[in-house]
């Protein structure tokens, strides 16, 4: 699962949509705004934001800042002269003062999915009410081949819209939310660690050196609340789906050239890409799990499992260090997740809760097959994580994953693994004390987690991992405040 990603500007907005969720109950700490009541009405219009298989909490994982455009004057930028862009431009000219746009321009204007869930009637309605909260004026953009995001000021507060488009150019998914306050740099790793702890979430931190390939913990670190649990990881998952592939090149049983087929069968929810392939689409193995890495691509990811077989995964997951793989016993898809989370309802979840591993197993081979269906009302508002419904695993858990990742990176069959792992470093570092940083995060309703393994110069290894579960949603930590937070690491450790 992903997500995010998401740091206050993501790179990659989310792709669908869900109804408007109900106020957050987020406690407010010192120097919070309080957003002007009208405002706080839109502010819940979400949508599915997956980073990885993640649930809608965020909207994409975190990855390196993109180019802010110039700013023409003092206070707006440009939007970029592409589908998503021309899309975020009409739907800023919608906030104009005195615009009037019709339920036949939304229609005409955003993918079939959208409307479904969000009636046009619905989604002007939150148009109004944002107008009436105006006038805003874009001062910050950020953009990809998929969506944009803008940031909006406006006479109370900023808001950051988000908007994603479909392979059509029409919008599939558009989330106004209250950005993250601003955080200033940890000035010493005692701040950094306060700051672990006070995080409204049950946290793990860990910063390791590694050492004749064990992770050796460093700076009072493990640290957080809850520095030594299992918890949940989201699409850090895919670290043990990519080394099942390491795995099985290295048998023979694929090559990074074999093609894969996008089928119903796996195609799952955003984040990534090729969730909107046409049925059909052919990807190679390495194409596949550069998706899965560097844009937490879930259809990618289910196709690498079918592709090594669930059980080539779990054995992977123990291969790779885990403390306690039988965890992750059944694995499931992130397609099976999603449906898992959302697609049943209460009454699953609690069986998937109380089921031992062959009751899970039954479980997974009772799930439809077809389109996925979830219940996109309950995505934002809902954390599946407490039910069991996520992979989990501790922060030396991650780290020892990223050490045997590394050492499958130094073998003949595994030699694309470290492009793959460091095309997305997730957070901007010092290039010359730090070149070369791999990086996989992942989120879901509630939780916010990322790893990263960087080469100091002289090819020395450190990891760091972060992970934060909330079980009230409203206290889910930024992707933001994550991101700060490793770089604030990387910076401040020996």
């Amino acid at each position: 699962m992903a997500a995010a990603d998401p740091d206050p500007a993501p790179s990659r907005p989310p792709a669908h949509p869900v109804l408007p969720a109900p106020p957050g109950r987020r406690r407010r700490r010192p120097g919070d705004r309080v957003p002007h009541a009208r405002v706080a009405v839109v502010v819940g219009l979400v949508t599915l934001g997956v980073a990885g298989c993640s649930g809608p909490s965020s909207p994409a994982e975190p990855s390196s800042p993109g180019a802010v455009t110039a700013s023409p004057g003092a206070s707006a930028v440009a939007l970029p002269d592409d589908a998503a862009g021309r899309q975020a431009r009409w739907v800023l000219d919608q906030l104009a003062p005195g615009a009037q746009p019709s339920e036949a321009d939304v229609s005409e204007r955003f993918g079939a999915e959208f409307v479904a869930s969000v009636p046009p009637a619905r989604l002007l309605e939150i148009v109004d009410g944002l107008r009436a909260a105006g006038p805003w004026t874009a001062t910050e953009v950020r953009s990809s081949s998929s969506g944009v995001a803008v940031r909006l000021a406006g006479p109370d507060g900023d808001l950051l819209m988000e908007l994603g488009v479909d392979a059509a150019g029409r919008v599939a998914g558009l989330l106004f939310s209250e950005p993250a306050p601003p955080r200033d740099p940890a000035a010493s790793w005692e701040d950094l660690l306060e700051e672990v702890r006070e995080l409204p979430a049950q946290t793990s931190f860990l910063v390791a050196a590694v050492q004749d390939g064990a992770c050796v913990p460093v700076a009072g670190t493990p640290a957080g609340s809850a520095p030594d649990a299992a918890l949940p990881i989201g699409s850090m998952v895919k670290l043990y789906v990519l080394g099942a592939v390491v795995d099985a090149v290295g048998r023979g049983d694929l090559t990074w050239d074999t093609e894969l087929t996008v089928t119903h069968a796996v195609r799952s929810l955003p984040s990534g890409e090729l969730q909107d392939a046409p049925t059909g689409t052919v990807v190679t193995v390495r194409e596949s799990a550069e998706k899965m890495i560097a844009i937490s691509d879930n259809t990618a990811t289910d196709l690498l499992v079918q592709a090594v077989g669930r059980d080539r995964v779990e054995a992977a997951v123990a291969d790779m260090g885990h403390s306690d793989p039988g965890a992750l016993v059944p694995l499931p898809t992130t397609r099976e997740l999603f449906w898992l989370g959302w697609g049943g309802g209460a009454q699953l979840r609690e069986r998937w809760r109380e089921a031992d591993t062959a009751g899970r197993r039954a479980i997974l081979s009772e799930l439809p097959e077809g389109p996925l269906r979830v219940d996109t009302a309950a995505l934002p508002s809902t954390a599946v994580w407490p039910d069991g419904v996520d992979w989990t695993a501790t922060a030396t858990d991650l780290c020892a994953a990223h050490v045997a990742l590394a050492e499958r990176a130094g073998t003949p069959h595994g030699a694309p693994v470290t492009d793959v792992l460091t095309a997305n470093p997730g957070i901007e570092v010092d290039p010359a004390r730090w070149p070369s940083v791999a990086f996989k995060g992942g989120s879901s309703t509630g939780t916010m987690g990322g790893s990263w393994a960087a080469r100091d110069a002289d090819g020395d290894l450190t990891v760091v991992v972060l992970q934060t579960a909330a079980e009230e949603v409203a206290d889910a930590v930024a992707a933001g405040t994550m991101v700060g937070i490793a770089q604030d690491a990387f910076r401040l450790v020996d």
